[in-house]
């Protein structure tokens, strides 16, 4: 198969998730609005997105969605990159298939979604298309890291991901979803009005062979427990001024 990477002319954010492993921090705050270096980590995405050259972003909402939707009028990093945003919210506690399965009427053709707590910093526009001819609906983000024991440990083989581990028994090297995928429309096709991507859609395309993998290196972090939300602090404006020079918060 010929691989051929190209822009999606379009991204959704999760931007739902309770945030249960930091405690008082989610108590009223979406994850993706929590302050890293004074801006809403959700900033870095957008910025990440906008100089890529994406400018049609829809964010997932449900818990404190009006939170999101307030974020999300006139804002200042989008403004900067003429990018449009849209607030889309659960009906219900709908969980991550269930959010994206109620955003259908929102897509158009191939899409970017990425998880609204983590950061994998590389070239989107690396990600090869999902080829046409039906044998691929899902492409996901993979990152070797040298500990994975705190996520769960895909297994790839050639470009196809065959198995997801919930978490490895003990420490050691590992590829994890970094939580950018590429998707075809065809994946509304698997989707439940409620469930889990991860545990519910992804395993069971993976069985069909319909979902593809490719690994990409790069500063990661994922913000969800309090260890790594302190470390963002430092290192996420280290890390976006090491890529451009600016960051977020000179923009708003």
């Amino acid at each position: 198969m010929r691989v051929v990477a190209g822009k999606a002319g379009q991204a959704l954010i999760l931007c739902g998730g309770l945030g249960s492993r930091l405690g008082s921090l989610t108590a009223s705050t979406p994850k993706p609005l929590l302050p890293v270096a004074g801006r809403p980590f959700l900033d870095v995405l957008l910025f990440e997105l906008g100089r890529h050259g994406i400018r049609d972003v829809v964010l997932l909402a449900a818990f404190e969605a009006p939170k999101i939707a307030a974020y999300a009028e006139d804002n200042p990093v989008a403004a900067r990159f003429g990018m449009t945003l849209t607030v889309t919210i659960e009906p219900d506690r709908a969980g991550t298939a269930g959010a994206l399965h109620h955003a259908r009427s929102l897509v158009q053709g191939d899409f970017l979604m990425m998880n609204g707590d983590s950061w994998l910093a590389f070239d989107l526009n690396s990600l090869p298309e999902i080829p046409s001819g039906g044998g691929c609906d899902a492409m996901l983000t993979l990152r070797l890291l040298p500990d994975a024991s705190r996520s769960g440990v895909v297994t790839l083989e050639g470009n196809k991901v065959t198995s997801f581990q919930e978490r490895p028994q003990g420490p050691g090297p590992g590829l994890v979803n970094a939580g950018i995928y590429r998707f075809s429309e065809r994946i509304f096709d698997a989707l439940p009005a409620t469930g889990s991507l991860e545990r519910d859609v992804l395993p069971l395309l993976s069985a069909q062979g319909k979902v593809q993998g490719v690994v990409r290196e790069g500063y990661f972090i994922d913000i969800g427990v309090p260890e790594t939300y302190e470390r963002a602090q430092t290192e996420i404006p280290e890390q976006l001024a090491r890529l451009s020079g600016k960051d977020p918060s000179q923009q708003r």
